[in-house]
């Protein structure tokens, strides 16, 4: 097989973790025969770029066949972050053209590409070779490739950043729009790759989270060299016990930074979490390789760097490896070597290292960058040995990967990618271009991408059904459920090429929309005689058209009335008017093909109630509401005491608040430091009057401004009163954005909080009030935990509900519904009575949704509308409101507007 490896760098020219691997990969492939050449960039200081040159590998063992041939190509000046020509570089992808054409490989693995630009991608996909890129860090993503930035006005300040770089306004070396557009471009590239590689099963999680497709992602684990592995081998054998030989009981604790040099390393950091420490006795801190100026605190040393292969032999006489990276770590096999050394690990929750780290096992784990919680997690292993003594594995107990293995891997991957693809014609040779243009050759049917092969009539999956590229939803509703959805499913659609228009159910273009879509989805639409029309008209369709319902509320099941009338009543809905909308939305889900509902609970009631095919579409995290949410995090909390809040929204949620009142007070009386934040409508008892100006009532806002009133409370409450089947169908959006700011959430234990918290790590869940009032106390008396399980919350809800992950799987539920339709025709309807109204078409304004203007610490939407849309848009709302829930409660909420608007009026003249 004749392959190719690229990569920015490469030994000896330039050594590191990620370039040892593609070096180590060329020889012990050449030595099983395979004919290797490699295209590196070169730095080469005062020389000038693009020169090339071609040698062979030197160093390459003598059964590498000829050795390794390496092309040079000299890449100083593109190395920039801030430099188009670091990701956009026609000059490189010219020379690479002719390296192609020369080589003509089977095979391109492309690895590190930061100064040769992604455009290299897309020339090897339309070469017909398989094409496999290797992400070693998020450079795809990142201009600085590892999710770390400098504080403005800040020098040397260094913080991670969000590790869903769409959800961020980071402007990464430039401006955020610079940001969108490089990644933008980047994305485009990266879809003609066949194959997308991550050394660690969390930074899989992590590229998906970003925007590589699921079914196109897999883990291919760095190998360790060697001498390592066998030394390993070697200290396994010998140990007898889970303790190493060497422990001293009565000694110091000893830690070790080996991280080196680089201030994203975190030396900074962990001589910052010693400083901590100070008058704490027994331990010690030893420093490799770090350059630190000023005092250091006592029992900190710093040593000169070690030798690469010396690591096990220094790492065995201490007891525990720091690992206070701020960078984000996509591999460390510093880790897997402290590891297997005996060595207990403190790290940051970094990709990489985590995936080895088990917190509470063989180590601890604290969010990356946080100095307190360092020190926090060494101070523990300090003052409690018996803990220490537990963490520290046995040596060899980590299973280090061999190279061979590696290259097994790679070679069935590789293999099976060639036999799936159709037979490729030949590169013409060098020099023949044809046209003239270089490119040409290069840049026909083959190449792949959203903008050429993966657009126009392409089947789904080799199902020979056309792909679903135009989705219509259609909504009953406005406000935060539409945009959580019909806007965000827009949104999340769009980053995987496809796009969803959204309408009301009465606009005049709906019709003409829905016999042109790929798939119909009607989200809380009552049924009207023209709702049935439009849907038969699709159903007609000689193509496969499949109608879904989606709904997230329990609003479509007459038998839930005896739970729910008494809260209804509370609001003052008039209930013949909204049981009536019931039988309306529930008319309409049985002219559906198939449901998505956004919980289990919602899913499974459904698909009870109908018999109809079921789909799981959770709530998830907007770019908008992600960006905002960031803005939020790039300012420090508000000063002032502690705060406790609970924003509810309607006024239909005082039987949830009435469940832990009890537990609130009880924690206001006994912590006088302690402000409970009220949000909404909702109407507490008299059990908050003896505290006074401590409970702290906010009005409304709008949804971009939540993160920023999120951001300045310590501990979010999201209560649901227990026993209620309404309430097990709520999604956990409460939990979600909090979690967006890094806020800790105490929440009842229903199915969806229950699925999206990790009690104790990602949030705390409480059932009574007394289990209540424990967690309150926990998190409010410990800030540590506070911030630990905030920031877990929010990479967990970044990584799992990201806008691209969500778009994912919309889209594959899409295709799964074509399929159903086309197997086996659309459902029919099933035998409920059918309930409708006749609403002839008319034009109804919903609310904007878009991106937001984020800069100087503001946020305003992009587009606001008018005083003349905005009325209309309301008056359309009010008869909306009317029609379903009657005189009462329209007035309520009219009145709570029209207070919102003067807040809102005033606010803005205040601010001219």
């Amino acid at each position: 097989m004749r392959i190719a490896l690229v990569s920015a760098h490469y030994p000896p020219n330039f050594v590191s973790g990620g370039t040892l691997v593609p070096q180590r990969l060329a020889r012990t492939l050449a030595a099983r025969g395979h004919d290797v050449r490699v295209f590196a960039g070169e730095l080469l200081p005062g020389e000038p770029d693009l020169a090339v040159r071609v040698e062979r590998d030197a160093g390459a063992p003598a059964d590498a066949g000829g050795g390794v041939e390496i092309t040079w190509v000299s890449s100083n000046g593109f190395l920039g972050w801030d430099d188009d020509r670091n990701w956009d570089n026609p000059a490189v992808e010219r020379l690479f053209m002719e390296f192609l054409r020369r080589v003509r490989p089977d095979v391109v693995h492309l690895h590190t590409l930061q100064g040769l630009g992604g455009g290299l991608v897309p020339l090897a996909a339309a070469s017909g070779a398989a094409t496999v890129v290797t992400q070693h860090d998020l450079w795809w993503w990142c201009a600085r490739q590892f999710l770390v930035q400098e504080l403005p006005g800040r020098s040397g300040d260094l913080r991670p950043c969000g590790s869903v770089v769409d959800c961020s306004v980071c402007p990464c070396s430039v401006d955020e729009p610079w940001r969108r557009r490089r990644d933008a471009a980047l994305a485009d590239r990266l879809a003609a790759a066949d194959l997308v590689l991550a050394p660690s099963a969390p930074m899989v999680e992590l590229l998906a989270a970003n925007g590589v497709d699921p079914a196109r992602l897999a883990l291919d684990e760095n190998p360790a060299p060697d001498d390592v592995r066998d030394r390993a081998a070697r200290t396994a054998g010998a140990a007898t016990t889970a303790a190493v030989p060497h422990r001293d009981p009565g000694g110091p604790v000893r830690f070790v930074f080996a991280g080196g040099r680089y201030p994203v390393k975190g030396g900074a950091l962990a001589v910052e979490a010693a400083r901590r420490l100070a008058g704490l006795d027994g331990w010690t801190l030893d420093l490799y390789g770090v350059e630190h100026r000023g005092p250091l605190p006592a029992g900190v040393t710093v040593h000169p760097p070690y030798p690469a292969e010396s690591a096990a032999r220094v790492l065995e006489g201490y007891d525990v490896l720091v690992l206070s990276s701020i960078m984000l770590e996509s591999y460390s096999l510093l880790t897997r070597e402290a590891l297997a050394a005996g060595c207990a690990v403190v790290t940051g929750d970094n990709p990489g290292p985590v995936e080895v780290v088990r917190d509470g096992v063989n180590g601890l784990v604290v969010p990356r960058g946080d100095a307190d919680a360092l020190a926090a997690a060494l101070r523990r292993l300090v003052t409690d040995r018996a803990l220490l003594d537990r963490l520290r594995p046995a040596p060899g107990s980590v299973a280090l990967r061999s190279l061979d293995d590696q290259a097994d891997g790679l070679l069935a991957h590789y293999r099976r990618i060639l036999d799936e693809r159709p037979a490729a014609p030949v590169p013409p040779a060098a020099g023949d271009t044809g046209s003239g243009d270089l490119a040409d050759d290069l840049t026909g049917d083959r190449a792949r991408g959203p903008g050429s092969g993966d657009g126009g009539a392409r089947s789904d999956g080799g199902t020979g059904l056309p792909r679903i590229q135009r989705v219509l939803l259609l909504t009953g509703i406005d406000g935060a459920p539409l945009r959580y959805r019909g806007h965000l499913a827009a949104e999340a659609l769009a980053a995987v090429g496809v796009h969803m228009d959204v309408r009301h159910y009465r606009d005049p273009a709906a019709a003409d929309l829905a016999v042109r879509a790929d798939a119909v989805v009607a989200y809380r639409v009552p049924a009207t005689d023209q709702v049935l029309e439009l849907l038969a008209a699709v159903r007609a369709l000689p193509r496969p058209v499949p109608v879904l319902f989606d709904i997230d509320d329990l609003v479509v099941d007459p038998g839930v009335a005896a739970e729910l009338d008494p809260v209804l009543i509370a609001a003052g809905v008039d209930l013949d008017l909204y049981w009536q909308g019931v039988r309306r939305y529930r008319t309409t889900l049985e002219h559906c093909d198939a449901y998505i509902g956004s919980t289990e609970y919602l899913c499974r009631r459904v698909g009870e109630l109908t018999g109809m095919p079921v789909h799981r579409w959770a709530n998830g995290v907007g770019r908008e509401l992600g960006r905002a949410s960031d803005a939020a995090l790039r300012r420090d909390r508000a000063p002032g005491p502690l705060r406790i809040g609970y924003f509810s929204g309607t006024n239909t949620h005082n039987e949830d608040w009435a469940h832990i009142e009890p537990a609130v007070a009880e924690l206001l009386a006994s912590r006088p430091d302690v402000e409970l934040h009220l949000g909404g409508l909702l109407e507490p008892s008299a059990a908050l009057a003896p505290f006074g100006s401590r409970v702290v009532r906010l009005p409304f806002t709008p949804w971009y401004d939540l993160p920023a009133r999120l951001r300045d409370l310590d501990v979010n409450l999201a209560p649901l009163a227990p026993g209620r089947t309404f309430n097990e169908a709520k999604s956990a959006i409460k939990w979600l954005e909090a979690a967006l700011v890094g806020v800790p959430t105490v929440a009842s234990p229903t199915q969806p909080f229950r699925e999206a918290v990790d009690d104790g790590r990602t949030g705390l869940l409480a059932g009574d009030p007394d289990e209540w009032s424990a967690a309150l106390r926990r998190l409010v008396d410990d800030p540590v935990l506070r911030t630990s399980v905030g920031r877990q919350a929010r990479d967990r809800a970044l990584l799992e509900l990201s806008p691209a992950r969500q778009g994912h799987r919309y889209r594959d539920l899409l295709q799964a519904a074509q399929r159903d339709v086309a197997a086996r025709g659309h459902r029919p309807p099933g035998g409920w009575p059918d309930e409708t109204l006749s609403e002839p078409p008319t034009t109804v304004h919903l609310e904007h949704y878009g991106p937001l203007d984020i800069r100087d610490g503001r946020i305003r939407p992009a587009a606001q509308r008018g005083v003349r849309e905005l009325a209309v848009a309301y008056r359309d709302a009010a008869r909306t409101m009317l029609a379903e829930q009657g005189l009462v409660a329209t007035a309520r909420r009219a009145l709570s507007v029209a207070r919102r608007l003067r807040r809102t009026g005033l606010a803005r003249l205040r601010s001219r």
